[in-house]
């Protein structure tokens, strides 16, 4: 069985981070898609009055799930940068592992932008006003989206498929 006959634990690392980066692509959608109900106009009463207890039980279950994932595509990635590293330069695969590492790494970046709409929102700092500040959470949420997540899911893929010539 660790022949790779049956199971390749290789084969299984070099996917990792294209299976973890995919969840979290798939939960940024969903934060969205959940979330922009909330602006509806026909809702807009009753999502300034319940938003900041809603947001802030989802966001404390959130966090972990987005930790986890990112921590997994990040130490999934560098594994793959260190474990039979010639054959991943051989087939020019490292450099998508790392251009994924470092979009992953890139996520973390918007912390500092997208911590003060949640802090707003969890705590109704805009006392009533709540969908302004998820208005703003979501407008930074795509733009990391686009900018970090899409391109990380995007280098994770090329590095698949680079590395398993498909």
């Amino acid at each position: 069985m660790a022949s790779g006959l049956f199971f390749d634990p290789l084969k299984l690392l070099r996917v990792a981070p294209l299976v973890t980066t995919t969840s979290s692509l798939m939960y940024a959608w969903d934060e969205h898609w959940f979330l922009s109900g909330f602006l509806r106009p026909e809702y807009k009463q009753h999502s300034d009055a319940m938003l900041p207890r809603y947001f802030r039980r989802f966001f404390e279950q959130g966090i972990w799930i987005i930790a986890g994932l990112n921590t997994l595509t990040l130490s999934s990635s560098i594994a793959n940068l260190f474990i039979d590293r010639p054959v991943l330069n051989k087939l020019g695969s490292s450099r998508w592992y790392w251009a994924g590492l470092g979009f992953t790494a890139l996520h973390f970046a918007f912390v500092p932008l997208i911590a003060y709409p949640i802090r707003d929102i969890m705590e109704d700092r805009s006392k009533g006003q709540s969908t302004k500040d998820l208005t703003r959470w979501l407008d930074i949420h795509r733009i990391r989206v686009l900018v970090a997540d899409l391109p990380g899911w995007a280098s994770f893929l090329a590095a698949v498929l680079t590395t398993f010539r498909l």
